[in-house]
């Protein structure tokens, strides 16, 4: 299975039973930005929750902690397990609870307490948004009750977001250890794939995209893939990433020179190249 960090990121959908009438309704949610940092002593930030459903929905925000695997995917601790770095203790959230109707939006206020006593470094939790109730009735404040034998499902979802705290000198060093083509894609992907093997250390994470070109004998370029949105978190020192090329110009003979594979920063440093390999295929 392919994994991609995206800041942006549904952690469970549960169950639909029955058929859903055609009265139905239930609300959704978005996030914006889907990636909150605070650095340099900033200590404030916001969050929109926007209501894109149509039904009346029923929200409830918390922070959580997780960890990141080796192949990017994000685990969700249990509760009362924290994470090494975590900002649980340093962060706080306002409101807890929200009604929110068809296309109604309200703001998340996020604050960053007393750092005082804390090393330079990152820390990170994640915001939670969760629909409770996808059709409520605002007359009773209770759910819909369909007139009808069939069951209507309640998509119980959250999404969660990265809330990153800087303090301090943050630094990190990232290097591409190893990488090769697939050819045929790997995880049942039919192109051919980049798979990168990556190494990383430092006390905060990194946001990045991956370029991949072509350069053949005569020295043109192609670029076979633009990857948006690879991230590293601090706790993990061996990183797994596969690029999918699809991007393959007709013709191209991609065994015909050189695959140059380009780790670029999506942060402040702008496209600066934080790590490369060249591979001969």
């Amino acid at each position: 299975m392919k994994y991609r960090l995206l800041p942006l990121l549904i952690v469970a959908i549960v169950f639909v039973i029955g058929a859903m009438p055609a009265s139905a309704k239930n609300a959704d949610l978005l996030l914006s930005p889907t990636r909150v940092v605070l650095e340099n002593g900033k200590r404030y930030a916001t969050v929109i929750v926007k209501n894109t459903g149509d039904g009346v929905g029923r929200y409830v925000l918390e922070m959580v902690d997780s960890d990141m695997q080796g192949n990017g995917g994000i685990k969700i601790l249990d509760p009362g397990v924290k994470a090494a770095n975590s900002a649980l203790d340093i962060v706080s959230i306002a409101p807890h609870t929200m009604t929110l109707k068809p296309d109604e939006y309200q703001m998340v206020r996020i604050l960053v307490k007393s750092m005082s006593d804390l090393p330079d470094g990152e820390y990170r939790s994640h915001l939670s948004v969760r629909i409770t109730e996808a059709d409520l009735d605002l007359d009773n404040n209770k759910p819909n009750v369909p007139n009808s034998t069939s069951v209507v499902p309640k998509a119980k979802l959250a999404t969660i977001i990265p809330v990153i705290v800087r303090k301090g000198d943050t630094n990190y060093t990232v290097t591409i250890d190893d990488a090769k083509l697939v050819m045929g894609g790997a995880d049942g992907q039919s192109q051919p794939q980049i798979l990168m093997n990556m190494s990383f250390s430092g006390n905060r994470s990194l946001l990045g995209d991956v370029k991949v070109t072509h350069v053949a004998p005569n020295g043109i370029e192609t670029q076979l893939a633009f990857f948006r949105g690879i991230g590293i978190y601090r706790e993990v020192s061996k990183r797994v990433q596969t690029v999918p090329l699809d991007n393959i110009p007709l013709g191209l003979n991609i065994h015909n020179g050189t695959l140059h594979v380009a780790l670029m920063s999506q942060e402040n440093e702008g496209s600066k190249v934080l790590a490369e390999k060249v591979i001969t295929p």
